[in-house]
């Protein structure tokens, strides 16, 4: 599926003002999904747009690279293209990733652009899961590149659960670029312009003390049991064996707190682009807008999409005179009757006095 770029209008939720925003996303539905997740209120008025051409100085640098620029390149397809031209192709399973929590990407972009583009763009929980599983990988030897399908992802996702609950932690694992997880130490042999990530660290030594605690030798699971794959924040417990670890300790009792978390399940409601209905209880969004960031955690894939039924819609026109207090409004005839009556006292008390 092909990256496009929306123009989307909405009703910020605050100031009840209309936003427009430059959207890039793989669907409209996730265009719209960003934009809630940005404090706008549906219905949105969603419009796809071409990306920006190269500009002149981009062109040029490609002429003097030698690069033959695709017909419709972007600005964006042209930049990768220059800067991953001594580069190699990134892994598929790493593509795959990157495409299932929406981060943006041009088709020709370079592996050490894509660790960098996905590192920067992933959320705290997501981003050390990512990094003790790239610590895994190198000491391993592990080929797979994609957390999300990994056998072993809970356990990765189990360390990040206890990571983003230790500030100092989290910003040594900042401090990192993704290019510098490709590989960590001192490596010979890296393509020009690789950087190893340092083992000094205490996001390195934090990972390390974390997988010998629950990795063998061979670096199989310390577990009886089969870890059964699941959403990304939902880490299964796992038996991790008596071992010596190193004095960074990673607690497993923020395991709960972190299940807790990511188990609620918000109200969101998506309007798809061919929609003329708005469902009433869309307008609450207004009353729950400040726990949308809880979307982030997800990935695009498996973002709530509300799909309106022709038992649930209603006509914009009829939504803003629906009554729903129960109680029956007066016609013409009640208010003449009540008319009448007023002036029926109002002559009984003129009489009274004359």
């Amino acid at each position: 599926m092909a990256w496009h770029r929306y123009k989307v209008k909405g009703k910020h939720y605050m100031t009840k003002r209309i936003r427009t925003l430059d959207i890039i996303a793989r669907s409209d539905v996730i265009a719209k999904q960003k934009a809630i997740i940005k404090k706008l209120l549906p219905p949105f008025i969603c419009e796809e747009i071409p990306f920006d051409p190269p500009s002149a100085i981009l062109l040029e640098q490609a002429s003097a690279a030698g690069l033959t620029i695709p017909d419709g390149a972007s600005s964006d397809d042209v930049a990768c293209l220059i800067q991953g031209k001594d580069d190699i192709a990134p892994p598929a399973g790493l593509t795959a990733f990157a495409e299932r929590w929406d981060i943006y990407f041009s088709q020709y972009i370079g592996n050490r652009a894509l660790y960098n583009t996905i590192f920067k763009n992933l959320l705290s929980e997501n981003k050390a899961a990512f990094f003790v599983f790239t610590v895994y990988k190198f000491l391993s030897g592990d080929k797979k590149s994609n957390l999300d399908s990994h056998p072993y992802k809970d356990i990765f996702y189990k360390y990040a659960a206890a990571a983003i609950a230790d500030k100092r932690l989290m910003r040594s694992i900042n401090n990192y670029k993704g290019e510098h997880l490709c590989t960590f130490g001192t490596v010979e042999g890296l393509p020009a312009g690789y950087k190893a990530g340092g083992v000094r660290t205490i996001a390195y030594k934090s990972a390390t003390a974390f997988l010998k605690n629950h990795f063998d030798e061979k670096f199989l699971p310390l577990t009886a049991k089969v870890i059964n794959e699941s959403s990304p924040g939902n880490p299964t417990a796992v038996s991790s064996g008596n071992r010596n670890t190193d004095k960074i300790a990673i607690s497993d009792e923020i395991h709960s707190v972190s299940q807790a978390v990511s188990d609620q399940k918000p109200s969101v409601f998506i309007i798809s682009k061919n929609d003329i209905f708005v469902p009433s209880k869309a307008l609450e969004l207004k009353n729950k807008i400040v726990k949308i960031p809880d979307l982030d955690k997800k990935a695009a894939a498996d973002l709530p999409v509300y799909q309106p039924t022709p038992t649930t819609k209603k006509p914009l026109r009829e939504l803003q005179y629906t009554n729903t207090s129960g109680k029956k409004s007066l016609g013409k005839t009640g208010c003449l009757s009540i008319m009448v009556f007023l002036i029926i006292i109002l002559v009984v008390v003129f009489s009274f006095f004359l």
